[in-house]
């Protein structure tokens, strides 16, 4: 497992476990900064917010420094997992207007996505 230290620097608080990790160096040109091809690190295996550590396994890229100011960090969710649809096969709502005036509802909707497990 590699170990990746951030120094004094505050952790997003949605980077989490399973999440994957890249990186991208920072080059100035012409007084302006540019970001160059994004490498995957590897999947995080640990979190320690208090120290900013994050543990890596398997990483992808060996041997490159992140500790310093040129590199950006960036992680993206595991998307069969980090979903925000429905849960389960039953859902049941109750809709309820208490106002003596006419009131029209424009729109309700309701994601359901079929789970592959």
């Amino acid at each position: 497992m590699a170990t990746i230290t951030l120094g004094n620097t505050t952790l997003n608080e949605s980077l989490s476990v399973l999440d994957k990790v890249y990186y991208a160096p920072i080059t100035t040109a012409n007084g302006f900064d540019k970001l160059g091809t994004i490498v995957e690190i590897g999947t995080v295996n640990a979190v320690n917010r208090e120290t900013s550590v994050i543990t890596v396994t398997n990483p992808v890229v060996n041997g490159v420094n992140l500790t310093g100011t040129a590199n950006f960090l960036l992680f993206s969710k595991n998307n069969a997992v980090e979903t925000s649809g429905l849960t389960g096969y039953y859902a049941s709502v109750k809709m309820k207007n208490n106002s003596t005036s006419k009131a029209e509802l424009f729109s309700v909707n309701s994601e359901i996505v079929q789970s592959s497990k």
